[in-house]
């Protein structure tokens, strides 16, 4: 098996007489060490543990590695933690432990998501929610569904990776939940800065005032948990994101207090990088005040510093310097700057090639070494078929992943998810209920006698009256739902968890208020009601397709049997 001391090849490992309670204190200490936001010493300390540990000692060199995969990015090490991410993926396989297993999978999906392999990220992902939910550990769950958030936005879908960590923090209650939750509202707040910067670009002010909003409130939520867990990275890393939601919205005075702070702990602990985003936001805080020149001055002193900063870095001083010109009315020197900008990102582009082959490597070689360290004759062909079923799923899961990165996600009349999205997310949820054990219930609802209301009261009428419908879905259906309008007045409805009895007792429900809502609001004499059909149970393997047209049947037979009722397949 591939062995940590390739990362470490200046330091001597010594498993002589190792002493099983004097590892179990010292990664103790490092887990103490970590939760504090002392990353650096704890990966230091946690690298000297696993060279007195024995490679016999699969348990704790598994645990070990799969702390260090979690913290390796907090210090840039991406490389370091997708290797020991790998070699807990192995150890955790061979010893049956899906909480390991999860652990390392998480890692893994953040790697990727950071390294832009936004498909392998959620892939990982999914792999890692499986595992949690096998295990029944809702805090590794709701770990996952963060780094399932991380790969959405990877895939350039804020919306979905918004739902997915709110998803996560419904999961985490309870003891121990604490970091999970500070990551949750940490990412939620960059996830609407990043719907900030949309709703700026297509000028939709209703959206920029929600995702403005948004973005100050988890930014806030995120701050407190900071403070509360005595972390300064954590408490710099909170305030910046809360800094710059109160920059976007304009808000200075509110903003200033804030930016000090942050300031100064970045550079008082000596977060290099935290502390140059710290000096970005202040110049533009000075742009944003109307002191563009001094702006501009503080942005090229920190670009020709001594020590030049990484290219991420340097994209984001160039991004400011072109955006402070450009305000000041300097277009030459903005266009400068814009030139500057194309050729930083072809840069970051290559590199980023670089370190996902770099990382595809790494796991290529632990994956040799592991089936080096395996070579009995029956063990290889067992591996040799399980590689191949893996590389299946893993085919399967890029394929979906690519289909929803062409995808439009999104029914424009009505905000729900559209045909394309369902028929991407149904088999996805189908498999990930199998894997866990649990049941699921399909429900397709379709409006009775549509046309009729078309032609009597007028398309602008049937609009209207799909809006309010897809409004009462959303507030009676459980958000982690999926719910969309796959036709002209059809709707489906997936319910993991919830088996068809359950189901027809929410449908009816549904159903119920549907009948009685106020639609004369909309015009005079308007009634509306609705049909469901309903499918589900213990699903097989590829059942998605199945499930759904049994629930289209269930759908006729609510027809045949007069309209205006629920009926189970």
């Amino acid at each position: 098996m591939s062995d940590l001391l390739d990362l470490l090849p200046n330091l001597p490992a010594d498993h002589g007489g190792f002493d099983a309670a004097a590892f179990d204190t010292g990664f103790a200490v490092q887990r103490q060490l970590a939760d504090a936001g002392a990353y650096q010493a704890s990966s230091e300390g946690l690298e000297q543990l696993l060279l007195t540990c024995p490679p016999t000692e699969l348990r704790r060199r598994g645990e070990a590695l799969a702390l260090l995969a979690h913290q390796y990015p907090r210090i840039g090490r991406l490389t370091s933690s997708a290797r020991c991410a790998t070699e807990a993926m192995a150890l955790a396989e061979r010893l049956g432990d899906d909480v390991m297993l999860a652990d390392a999978l998480t890692s893994q999906a953040f790697v990727y998501g950071q390294l832009l392999m936004a498909r392998e990220a959620l892939e990982s992902g999914m792999k890692a929610l499986a595992a949690a939910r096998r295990a029944a550990d809702p805090v590794r769950e709701a770990w996952a569904l963060n780094r399932v958030g991380v790969a959405y936005a990877s895939l350039e879908n804020p919306e979905q990776a918004c739902a997915s960590t709110e998803q996560a923090l419904e999961i985490a209650t309870g003891p121990g939940v604490q970091e999970v939750r500070f990551s949750c509202h940490n990412n939620l707040a960059y996830f609407w800065l990043k719907r900030v910067e949309e709703a700026q670009a297509q000028g939709n002010a209703a959206a920029l005032a929600q995702a403005l909003a948004s973005a100050r409130r988890t930014a806030e939520q995120a701050t407190e948990l900071a403070r509360c867990s005595g972390s300064p990275f954590k408490v710099a890393v909170a305030v910046s994101n809360l800094v710059n939601a109160l920059l976007a919205g304009g808000l200075l005075d509110e903003a200033l207090p804030l930016l000090n702070e942050f300031g100064h702990i970045a550079h008082d602990h000596g977060y290099r990088t935290l502390a140059i985003e710290a000096d970005v936001q202040r110049a533009v805080f000075l742009r944003l005040k109307g002191e563009p020149l001094q702006a501009a001055r503080i942005l090229e002193a920190l670009l020709h510093a001594a020590a030049e900063p990484p290219p991420q870095l340097r994209r984001l001083l160039v991004r400011s310097l072109y955006e402070t010109h450009k305000a000041c009315g300097q277009y030459r020197q903005a266009l400068t700057w814009l030139e500057d900008l194309f050729g930083l990102d072809r840069q970051i582009s290559r590199d980023n090639l670089v370190l996902q082959t770099e990382v595809i490597l790494i796991r290529d070689q632990v994956e040799q070494a592991q089936a080096r360290a395996d070579s009995a004759t029956a063990d290889a062909r067992r591996e040799r078929a399980r590689a191949v079923h893996l590389e299946t799923e893993q085919q399967r899961l890029r394929e979906h992943a690519m289909a929803l990165d062409r995808a439009a996600h999104e029914d424009v009349l009505t905000g729900l998810h559209n045909r394309r999205h369902a028929e991407f997310a149904v088999p996805l949820l189908v498999e990930g209920a199998r894997m866990a054990g649990q049941v699921i219930s399909v429900a397709a609802l379709d409006v009775d006698h549509f046309k009729k209301i078309n032609d009597t009261h007028g398309h602008a009428v049937g609009d209207a009256v799909l809006q309010q419908l897809a409004q009462l879905l959303r507030h009676r259906l459980r958000s982690a739902d999926l719910l969309a309008r796959i036709g002209g007045e059809e709707f489906l409805a997936v319910l993991v968890g919830i088996a068809p009895p359950q189901a027809a007792e929410i449908c009816e429900r549904l159903r119920l208020a549907i009948a009685e809502h106020d639609w004369a609001a909309i015009t005079p004499g308007l009634l509306v009601r609705v049909s469901v059909g309903i499918a589900g149970g213990a699903p097989q393997q590829h059942q998605g397709e199945n499930l759904l047209n049994r629930a289209d049947q269930a759908l006729y037979a609510a027809k045949r049997g007069g309209r205006n009722r629920v009926h189970v397949d």
